[in-house]
């Protein structure tokens, strides 16, 4: 059983501006692409970050969507897709954003999946091109 834990304060970390603006900045623009921290043990970094999902705003999500879309958004999962066909409307619900830990070595297809080539190229070559070339990505969220 996971218990709540408490979360020392984001504006309570004394020193290590360069971490705090660089996660600031983070939220601010996702298109940085993250933020590597590294440091002594016992600098707040795991706290830092922990601390940030608090001030994160809090978003709308579809509910019921394993994907988390946003109602309000332009691309949908399948589900959400078959909904709006179907004229259901959406219930809609309000979730903290989520902060991800992720080690070091995490690289960007691990952590999101890629095409397996070798398995793509097992099949004719009409079959490869639909794959290649009518690929739409799912947006992925946390839910």
């Amino acid at each position: 059983m996971i218990k709540d834990r408490i979360t020392y304060p984001f504006t309570a970390i004394v020193g290590q501006e360069q971490m705090k603006t660089a996660l600031i900045l983070n939220v601010i623009n996702p298109l940085l692409g993250g933020v590597l921290i590294r440091g002594e043990k016992g600098t707040a970094k795991s706290t830092a970050v922990r601390a940030l999902a608090d001030l994160m705003p809090t978003i709308q999500k579809v509910k019921g969507c394993k994907f988390g879309c946003n109602p309000y958004g332009s691309e949908f999962c399948p589900d959400c897709e078959a909904k709006i066909a179907n004229g259901q409307p959406f219930e809609i619900y309000e979730s903290k954003m989520k902060v991800t830990d992720l080690p070091v070595s995490a690289t960007e297809d691990r952590v999101v999946g890629t095409l397996d080539i070798e398995y793509a190229s097992s099949f004719s070559s009409d079959c490869v091109g639909d794959v290649l070339f009518n690929f739409t990505p799912i947006p992925i969220r946390h839910p």
